[in-house]
Order: structure tokens, then C-alpha cells, then sequence
């Protein structure tokens, strides 16, 4: 699963590279930009996870995951409606509005909305982590940790990547490190989604018992008479 996924990864990027490199790419060819393939597999992903979260939550009546599915069909409409962008516009569109240091004032929007939403999200989170057993424990961990790595291409990368809009070539490369890093990170939540319902939430893959059939035999076989 893992393989097949990041193969239409790094397929999406190599296509990205090469026609950047070679000509100015039609939107739909660039991973950095809006309404592309790259951004529509996004979305699918996105999906897969919800859904797989979904399911493991029904199956194992492990209710705390849902919570992790609620965020993450958040990350799915924000992007695809862009939300926290156009706050981030209204806010810097505003007589009031300021930036802090070198960031913009659309940036400063763009954080405060993700930083809002991210605190009521947080809040059934914590709860359910507080009241989950070990194996649930682990689980959003692993959830948490590969968060991290999306939300520093999602949020820190975007930030500094917002201050070199107007050098072209650092421009396109902090846009594809951006775009290409949540992809990959998104794939390792995806199929670590897949990964608990396969295991059952359990630390690794359940082995199958193997039976040894010679012996099977021999046990089967007439004891001859003594």
C-alpha cells in the first residue's frame, strides 16, 4: 500500500520538476498550485484517511480516533476551499491589520485562523487521550508525530515561503519543498491509517500462525500395535 501510493507521489513531483524545468507548466501539471492532479490526489488521500480512521473507530469501538478524523476532514475542506487563506486575506484586506516583522499581514491571518481552529480540534484530542487505553495511547502518538513533519511544510515552510514571492526561482523551489513535504507526509498518515486496521492497533503485523504440516501428518498417521 505504501509503494503504491508514494509511487503516484513521486511520479506527481517528477512530472512537476521536469516541465518547471523545461517550460512554464500548465497549473494543472504543478504540484504548488491550485486545482492541479498533484492537489486533487491530495484530496483522495485526505478521504482514504478519514475513512480508514473511521473504520478502524467502528470496528475496535475505539472512539477517541474519531477525533483524529474530525481534524483531518478539516485539513481536507480547508484545502479544498481554501479557508484559512482567505481569512488570511479579509484580515490583511483590513485598516487594522498588521504583520509581525518580516511576516505579512496575510501570513499573520492565515496562523491566527489555523491556530484557532487547531485549539477546538485540540480539545477532544486531549480528552480522548487522556481516557484511551495503551494500545490507542500509541496510536496517537504516531498520529501526532507525523502531524509535526505535516504542519512544518503546511505552516513553517508556507511562512518563509511567503516572504520570497517575488524572487522566482527561490519562489518555485519553497513552493515545490512545500507542496511535495505535505504529500509525503500525508502519505505516511495514510498509510499508517491502513496500517492499524490491517494490525488491529496492534505494534506491528499479527503473524500467521504456521503449521507444520509433516508433523500434522505423522500425529495423523496408525500408531502401529505395540
Amino acid at each position: 500500500m505504501a509503494a503504491l501510493i508514494l509511487s503516484a507521489d513521486l511520479v506527481l513531483g517528477l512530472i512537476h520538476i521536469v516541465v518547471m524545468v523545461g517550460w512554464d507548466a500548465p497549473n494543472v501539471l504543478r504540484i504548488d498550485m491550485d486545482g492541479s492532479y498533484g492537489e486533487a490526489y491530495q484530496y483522495a488521500k485526505y478521504l482514504w484517511l478519514v475513512i480508514l480512521l473511521l473504520v478502524y473507530a467502528r470496528q475496535n469501538r475505539n472512539w477517541p480516533i474519531v477525533a483524529w478524523a474530525l481534524l483531518f476532514a478539516y485539513f481536507m475542506f480547508d484545502d479544498a476551499l481554501v479557508l484559512h487563506e482567505r481569512v488570511g486575506f479579509w484580515y490583511s484586506s483590513e485598516a487594522w491589520s498588521f504583520g509581525v516583522g518580516p511576516i505579512s499581514a496575510q501570513t499573520v491571518g492565515e496562523l491566527a485562523a489555523s491556530g484557532v481552529v487547531g485549539l477546538l480540534l485540540l480539545v477532544p484530542l486531549i480528552v480522548g487521550y487522556v481516557r484511551a487505553d495503551t494500545r490507542t495511547k500509541w496510536i496517537f502518538r504516531v498520529m501526532l508525530a507525523l502531524m509535526v513533519v505535516l504542519l512544518v511544510f503546511a505552516l513553517v515552510v508556507d511562512a518563509v515561503h511567503g516572504q520570497f514571492n517575488d524572487i522566482r526561482i527561490i519562489d518555485r523551489g519553497l513552493g515545490f519543498i512545500e507542496d511535495f513535504g505535505e504529500m509525503l507526509a500525508l502519505t505516511a498518515l495514510a498509510v499508517f491509517a491502513f496500517r492499524i486496521n490491517v494490525s488491529g492497533g496492534m505494534q506491528g503485523f499479527p503473524e500467521a500462525e504456521v503449521t507444520d504440516v509433516r508433523s500434522d501428518r505423522h500425529q495423523d498417521a496408525p500408531q502401529p500395535a505395540p
